[in-house]
């Protein structure tokens, strides 16, 4: 039996999620928008983050949300980062400068520059040295909280692996890449019967909507502004079969572009997808060998489980939103 490896992998616009460390004289102005624990997220923290995030929407050219929407999920993201580093700060996980160098070291050459060209593109885009530092020691503290806290629990066989390979879906579509959407009806970590029955009717009725005609990415963002979704929750982006989740997997080869199915169950609600597109591989690209679809199954184990784990992570903590100006506008 298998173990999950280190995914380790860094690249700059992971870290455009970031949030900059704001000085004392701001810190003592700010508003509580959210209390964590014995933590809180402050308004200066989720006004940087905002405005990081546009900045990666607009590069990326990726569709714009509303204001509304955007603030609810980035503000997730950050309650979802203080309880990670929360934990990981009771739990003693520690990283050194080597480590911090080294992980630098690998974004530089991941991006084909320097570590000072990395610097000088950083400070570019409204980061100095020290807070992109900062940021990718925080990174870094979660990442290895979650190797500690979940690879333990996330194994794959090579039966797996065989059974996956012989499917008729990898057989047929083995070098294609597709990009879904998805809307996300959640339920709580231990649901009552009541709740399931409540998610899954409302999951019903937003497939009736979107079977009517209505706009999928107009739907997904009306229910993501009721919802405390992951920031890119309603567009899981580019993925190759073995990267989608598994409850997806076998829907999406059957499916042409623009079609939607669901209601899916999963662990953490019901899932209504959209397959938006479907690309080829390259003529001179091989297909995945059995190591890289080792990986890729793996890989996508490991995202599902780091969702359930923070899921849980969420239901214990106390968690309270404080009314700002945005909200009340909201």
């Amino acid at each position: 039996m298998k173990k999950i490896i280190s995914t380790g992998c860094f690249c700059i616009t992971l870290l455009l999620a970031s949030v900059s460390i704001a000085k004392s004289n701001e810190q003592s102005l700010d508003q509580i928008v959210a209390v964590v624990n014995d933590d809180v997220v402050t308004t200066s923290e989720l006004n940087h983050a905002l405005a990081t995030v546009k900045t990666q929407i607009a590069a990326e050219r990726a569709p714009q949300l509303s204001e509304q929407v955007l603030h609810k999920q980035v503000l997730d993201q950050l309650i979802n980062r203080k309880l990670q580093l929360q934990m990981a700060k009771q739990a003693g996980v520690q990283i050194t400068d080597k480590d911090l160098n080294t992980a630098i070291t690998r974004v530089a050459n991941q991006n084909h520059v320097t570590v000072a060209e990395l610097y000088q593109h950083i400070s570019q885009e409204g980061m100095s040295t020290d807070d992109y530092r900062s940021e990718m020691h925080d990174q870094l503290i979660m990442h290895k909280l979650q190797q500690q806290e979940v690879v333990s629990h996330v194994t794959i066989t090579p039966q797996e692996v065989d059974r996956f390979m012989r499917s008729q879906p990898w057989k047929t579509n083995n070098t294609n890449e597709y990009r879904l959407d998805d809307i996300l009806i959640p339920i709580s970590d231990t649901p009552s019967p009541e709740e399931i029955n409540t998610a899954e009717k409302h999951a019903q009725m937003v497939f009736t909507k979107l079977n009517s005609g209505q706009n999928f990415k107009q739907v997904a963002e009306a229910e993501s502004a009721d919802n405390a979704h992951a920031l890119q929750g309603d567009d899981l982006g580019w993925r190759k079969l073995p990267e989608i989740p598994s409850a997806f997997a076998e829907k999406i080869v059957q499916m042409k572009p623009k079609q939607i199915a669901g209601p899916i169950r999963t662990s953490n609600g019901f899932h209504i997808i959209q397959l938006a597109d479907v690309r080829g591989a390259e003529a001179q690209q091989a297909a995945p060998s059995r190591k890289e679809v080792e990986n890729l199954l793996l890989q996508r184990k490991f995202e599902e489980a780091v969702q359930n784990w923070v899921s849980k992570l969420r239901s214990r903590a106390f968690i309270s939103m404080k009314p700002t100006e945005s909200n009340a506008l909201a």
